[in-house]
């Protein structure tokens, strides 16, 4: 049986990627949300922080606040602790100032004031405001001293630069943590689907191992080491595979019976001609007539031959392969050449048999090739038939064995019939696939002759070549076997396969 490929398509779904973006897109959106929450946090942080240190500044302010006993004026002794604790990298502007009863005992003139009658006394009060263009925040208490009737004002405000560095710089470092932890998450997921999805990489080898020598065994897959969420596939696909199994195996019934049945009654038309060719018809259109009846015999004899013989070679492989057989290609080739040699010279054909040399084994030497030897021998009696068939009377076969260095075993089977063009060389291999040749007669192939050539080359693990024949003329076809020992090992190899 051919092996058949499967084209990809352009995008090929992936489960990995697939996998990867429903984990990392909930991810993310969870990395924006805690964004958002952590701005607002660090907003909040940074506030109060601030806050604390222009309220103690405040506070150390307004505990210097004193009553002249003289004249009962308000004063004021500004401590150095008071701003010094202001102090930080991002050289903040500080303004102050000290209001009483609508005027300002000490500071900046200009500082907006606020409410008075409105604040409680002794209580920090925080108000965002704006001081010569820039923005600032401004710390407020209001103090009731004794022997004076009216509230004391303290304000101290800061510029909010410091503020904006210090959150940036946050928000910077939670941005950088969270992409760290997102692409960390993709590439740890990343790994653990693809070691998740191991079971699926091995059950692809046991397929590709049962299809490597190109035939598919057709039993179902293994289920022992199926993951549960692919096992309902698995079943299914086993499903499937025993009724192509069955559809295959009643199809390849049909077509051995067939032929098996319909070449009794031929065998006794073709017995009845020549009994009717010997005693004579009685005219000529009678002997016309008997000798189409009689091409026409053959031709359905030869068809039927060529569907058992494909019948055989698109035969399963068993489901675990024995050792391969090993079978002497040369001794092969000699006896599959002796049998076609009446057919040649009733052709007016010569059939030459001749030994690559080339660095192989002497002359004599055995050539040990993996596969049956029924089927090496149809392989190359077909080739040998389509090359006597098709060739020109008084044409020549060669046929050519041997073991090239750096090669596998080799036939080559060359004539210096019409060949075949190079465009068609792909088309040939084709079920009843003819050539048109415009302008020669018809010929008696039925188009499954080089068909059968490729199943069983498949069979055997053979490559087949097509190339034209010395100085352009004819065709020449070169199938490469395998060696028995590179047959052992690879089949060693599929072994492992299957166990890995």
């Amino acid at each position: 049986m051919a092996a058949i490929r499967v084209g990809r398509p352009e995008r090929v779904p992936s489960l990995r990627r697939r996998l990867l973006t429903r984990l990392l897109v909930p991810l993310g959106a969870l990395a924006v949300g805690l964004g958002v929450g952590g701005s607002a946090l660090i907003h909040g942080f940074v506030q109060s922080t601030h806050d604390r240190l222009l309220a103690g500044s405040t506070l150390a302010i307004a505990e210097r606040l004193a009553v002249g006993d003289d004249d009962g004026e308000v004063t004021v002794d500004l401590p150095a602790v008071a701003f010094g604790m202001l102090e930080s990298q991002a050289r903040d502007n500080i303004y102050y100032n000290v209001a009483h009863e609508g005027g300002v005992i000490t500071g900046y003139l200009d500082l907006p004031l606020p409410d008075i009658a409105a604040m409680p006394a002794n209580v920090t009060v925080f108000r965002d405001a704006s001081y010569h263009g820039h923005p600032v925040r401004v710390a407020a208490q209001v103090r009731r001293l004794y022997g004076v009737p009216q509230p004391v004002l303290v304000q101290v405000a800061e510029t909010t630069a410091g503020r904006r560095a210090l959150e940036v710089d946050l928000l910077l470092w939670l941005t950088l943590l969270e992409v760290a932890l997102v692409g960390g998450s993709g590439m740890l997921v990343w790994g653990a689907v693809g070691r998740g999805l191991a079971p699926l990489k091995r059950l692809r080898r046991v397929i590709d191992a049962r299809s490597a020598r190109g035939g598919m065994a057709l039993v179902p897959l293994p289920l022992a080491v199926v993951p549960a969420e692919v096992l309902p596939l698995v079943v299914a696909i086993n499903g499937l595979l025993a009724r192509l199994d069955q559809s295959i195996g009643t199809m390849r019934r049909f077509t051995a019976d067939a032929s098996h049945q319909l070449r009794t009654p031929l065998a006794v038309l073709r017995t009845h001609l020549a009994l009717l060719r010997r005693y004579g018809t009685g005219s000529a259109e009678g002997r016309a007539a008997l000798d189409d009846v009689e091409g026409a015999v053959k031709r359905l004899e030869r068809l039927l031959v060529q569907l058992l013989a494909l019948a055989r070679a698109d035969e399963d492989s068993p489901a675990v392969p024995a050792a391969p057989e090993v079978t002497d290609l040369m001794q092969v080739a000699m006896e599959v050449a002796a049998e076609q040699v009446p057919a040649a010279l009733a052709q007016d054909v010569e059939v030459r048999f001749e030994r690559l040399e080339e660095g192989g084994p002497e002359d004599g030497t055995a050539i040990r090739v993996a596969g049956n030897a029924v089927l090496v021998g149809e392989l190359l009696g077909n080739l040998l038939d389509n090359a006597i068939r098709y060739n020109r009377p008084g044409g020549t076969v060669t046929v050519r064995v041997g073991q090239p260095q750096g090669t596998g075993p080799v036939m080559e089977v060359e004539d210096d019939g019409p060949g075949i063009p190079e465009a068609e060389r792909g088309r040939v291999f084709e079920r009843f696939y003819r050539l048109d040749r415009p302008g020669e007669p018809p010929r008696t192939g039925s188009g499954l002759g080089l068909a059968i050539v490729r199943a069983l080359a498949d069979r055997l693990g053979a490559s087949v070549r097509l190339d034209a024949g010395q100085d352009g003329k004819g065709l020449k076809v070169t199938v490469t076997l395998r060696a028995a020992e590179n047959a052992a090992g690879s089949e060693a190899s599929a072994a492992d396969g299957d166990r890995g």
